[in-house]
């Protein structure tokens, strides 16, 4: 029996995780832990919510509230989420917990005493309108390795360099978008030079069960030499730093928080009235301990925590193994809950079993490089492997021995070839899951696990039992005694990938005991015979997707020029616009003469929605509609970026130019106020386009910017309002009809979509995916639905800025893949 540690990245409890976390950690670590459970080894799995990281103080600030708020609202969150995929942490904890910051500031002084930290004097970014440091994550720029123009003033998330703030080119604050000042201030360095030696010693031996990209990665960094690193902040959230004259400091996540492995363990063997044999895991060379964390993470667990053991006592255990994944991108970037990218769980868990987002998760696992998550991928997965395969094996096994055999197992009589190679097939299929498990290669454990369902199925069609039944019943009641045999191999060689399912096929079979507490090899065993069967639902339904074009297509919004400006000869609020769409010139009318004189509006760039069916105005015709949004207060253009040109394409059908839809480094479109200025906190950020004819009545879709051009106040309590992209925000006012294309608010609710529509089929409650994919700050379980009659209610003034003829303020960004909304 081997111990074995399997530690998980901690995750910021700062919004919630996306899929592509619990890809990358949850998930594997789970599989991984109750396959060594089965096995009988001792395995003890530990984790938490990191409550220090610097993106919780971040979305504190932007939302006024404290960062312990913050901190255990996400915390709490994580733990349903994780509950919820089915992973079985032994002890899934957080870093707020006083005995975590007790044994993290006696490690702390442990190595202060031995030399390995020191004080010293750095430059760090200091932000002049709030005249306070700025942390590393208060500054981005661009990376100055790769060129990743939204680098972090710790680590760039493109290439996965540490950086210093001031390495980025063009440094911004965060929170005002000032650039910051260099000032000197005092912290403490651990002297991670020191380690060199014995660090590149450790990574050149015992390492060939390693990912190549992780060797790559940690040797690389060993190449350059190694540099000490400050492990202190001038922050006011987190470990405080215990030492006189450092009461305005604390100690870096990124030294606490990896300590949180080894202060977990120990929690967990305190609470369980050992105190003292948490060493048992830490001073055991026979014991294994193994992270799994993302790519990004490479560098802190292979070089970084390593040192700090190595400095703190050179006895305990080093890693055994890093199995960082790659990323899961989304529309070909990544997905991060930093930038509100990503498809979130809490909807995911909302909308669909857990276990088909295991399957998926693992089926598609960016083991040794990046994978992009597709929406039809995920359903086809579902629909073609695990339900047309796995299920429909189960199902067809199970209900033809229900219906013939008195809903009993038959008893078994001679075995024909066809049956023994079927018995062998699964020896050899268990031997290739267990391999692939030993070697922490979980993608092809799992497509070796459902290829036991593929031959299953393959045999079931051999042995043709609605004919067989009828020439020879005892044959048939052998060849489904075997079928049912592998369903009960699959049951057990399932269990730690899908444990709901596995669970269901396990009592179906018409067991009592839990299928978690069975043993690896009891994958080999058979079935007694007259074991009454206990059918219930199908193990898994079907997805279903309706893939019509994209409707963004039916929008022609392209980049205009006024040419003209004049008085509209009936309508004191109306001009009469002269522009130019790239040789097409065009007139249109516009209700913004109370808000620009003609000569702010000559010579301008707007963005225009050309396809419209030509309507008159007072007696003007109008082949056109200007893009403009409006609070209570002003009126503000929506302005192209300053490089497009006139007739370039923002939104429309495909193949046609896009460039003004992708400026790089830069939002698509700007706000321009009433007083021929850009306002620093412009009215709308993202808007949506309504279509109003005659014909087709109101239709509207929304218009997505990559990041915000200003700030939103706080929402109201039936409101989400974030100032962060990849947010869906509603601002409540006069009901605008129906969002989404064609669709008609329902008493459920309808929200803009990024991606097909879904529908769900088969039993089970019926789940609703209308509701946009919540992102970190989007509220405690995301954004949520709201009826027609809500919207219909809400004031203009109370939630943010109102409602226009033509637009709704919202934040989306197209990249974040909000769960899809089902079509009326």
């Amino acid at each position: 029996m081997t111990k074995i540690l399997v530690c998980v990245a901690w995750p910021y409890a700062a919004g919630p995780r996306h899929l592509g976390h619990a890809v990358s950690t949850f998930i594997p670590a789970d599989v991984f832990a109750r396959y060594h459970r089965m096995k009988g080894d001792e395995v003890l799995m530990v984790g938490g919510s990191d409550m220090h990281g610097t993106p919780v103080t971040v979305l504190a600030d932007r939302e006024g509230l404290p960062p312990s708020a913050i901190a255990e609202r996400y915390h709490a969150l994580h733990e349903k989420n994780i509950a919820q995929l089915g992973v079985q942490y032994d002890l899934y904890w957080n870093t707020a917990d006083p005995h975590h910051k007790q044994w993290v500031q006696e490690i702390f002084l442990a190595l202060k005493a031995k030399g390995h930290v020191y004080e010293a004097s750095m430059t760090s970014p200091f932000c002049t309108t709030d005249q306070r440091f700025l942390p590393d994550r208060y500054v981005e720029g661009t990376c100055p390795h790769c060129g990743f123009p939204r680098a972090r003033g710790d680590q760039c998330e493109n290439c996965g360099r540490l950086l210093d703030p001031f390495e980025l080119k063009d440094p911004k604050c965060q929170i005002h978008g000032t650039t910051p000042i260099p000032k000197e201030t005092k912290h403490f360095f651990f002297r991670l030079s020191a380690f060199q030696k014995p660090l590149t010693k450790w990574a050149s031996k015992d390492k060939e069960h390693w990912r190549h990209h992780v060797l790559t990665f940690m040797r690389s960094w060993l190449r350059e030499g190694l540099k000490d690193r400050p492990i202190t902040r001038d922050l006011d959230w987190g470990i405080e730093v215990p030492v006189p004259g450092y009461e305005s400091k604390r100690i870096y996540v990124w030294f606490e928080a990896v300590m949180g492995y080894l202060t977990a363990t120990r929690e967990w063997y305190r609470r369980h009235g050992t105190p003292d044999a948490w060493r048992d895991f830490w001073y055991d060379p026979k014991a294994r301990h193994y992270y799994f964390i993302g790519k990004d993470n490479i560098v802190f667990h292979t070089i970084i925590w390593p040192a700090y053991l190595l400095a703190y006592d050179e006895g305990l255990d080093l890693p055994y193994d890093v199995p960082a994944t790659q990323y899961l991108n989304i529309s070909g970037e990544r997905m991060s809950a930093g930038r509100g990218r990503g498809v979130w769980l809490p909807d995911l868990l909302d909308r669909f079993d857990p276990d088909q987002l295991r399957y998926y998760g693992l089926a598609t696992m960016p083991e040794t490089k990046d994978t992009d998550f597709e929406w039809a991928d995920f359903a086809q997965r579902n629909n073609s492997e695990l339900l047309a395969v796995y299920g429909n094996f189960a199902h067809r096994a199970l209900t033809f021995a229900d219906k013939n055999f008195n809903h009993a197992t038959p008893p078994a009589g001679f075995l024909d070839a066809a049956d023994k190679s079927m018995v062998r097939a699964i020896e050899q299929q268990w031997k290739k899951v267990g391999q692939n498990l030993e070697y922490v290669h979980l993608k092809d454990a799992m497509k070796e696990a459902i290829q036991l369902a593929r031959l299953g199925n393959q045999y079931f069609d051999q042995k043709a039992p609605w004919d067989l039944i009828k020439k020879d019943r005892a044959a048939c009641g052998t060849a489904l005694h075997v079928a049912l045999r592998v369903c009960r191999s699959l049951a057990l060689i399932t269990a730690p990938f899908l444990p709901f399912s596995s669970s269901r096929l396990w009592h179906a079979l018409g067991y009592d005991s839990d299928v978690h507490t069975q043993k690896w090899e009891d994958v080999l065993e058979d079935l007694p015979d007259g074991q009454e069967l206990h059918l219930g639902k199908p193990l898994f339904t079907k997805i279903e997707l309706e893939t019509d074009e994209d409707p963004m297509d039916r929008f022609d919004v392209r980049v205009a020029r006024i040419v003209d400006v004049q008085e509209h000869p009936n309508a004191d609020s109306l001009y009469v616009l002269q522009i130019d769409l790239g040789g097409d010139h065009r007139q249109i009318v516009a209700g913004i003469r109370k808000n620009y004189t003609a000569d702010q509006l000559r010579g301008r760039k707007i963005a225009v929605l050309a396809n419209l069916e030509p309507a008159k105005l007072r007696g003007v015709e109008s082949r056109g509609m200007l893009l403009a949004g409006e609070d209570p207060k002003d009126v503000g253009l929506v302005l192209p970026p300053e490089d497009a040109e006139v007739g370039d394409q923002i939104l429309g059908s495909k193949g046609a130019r896009v460039r003004a839809l992708r400026p790089p480094g830069r939002s698509r479109l700007r706000m321009l106020g009433s007083e021929g200025r850009i306002p620093p906190r412009a009215p709308a950020q993202c808007l949506e386009i309504r279509e109003i004819s005659h014909r087709t009545g109101c239709r509207s879709r929304f218009l997505c910017l990559p990041r915000p051009v200003g700030r939103l106040r706080r929402p109201g309590p039936d409101s989400r309002v974030s100032s962060r992209p990849g947010r869906l925000v509603l601002a409540m006012g006069t009901w605008c009809g129906a969002i989404g294309i064609g669709s008609r608010a329902t008493r459920e609710g309808n929200q803009s979509k990024v991606g097909p529509a879904i529908r769900r089929s088969g039993p089970g409650p019926r789940r609703h995916p209308d509701r946009q994919s919540g992102g970190p700050h989007a509220g405690r379980d995301g954004p949520r639905t709201l009826s027609r009659p809500q919207i219909r209610g809400r004031a203009a003034g109370r939630t943010g800025p109102r409602l226009t003829r033509f637009l709704i303020q919202a934040v989306v960004d197209k990249n974040s893949a909000g769960i899809p909304a089902r079509k009326p």
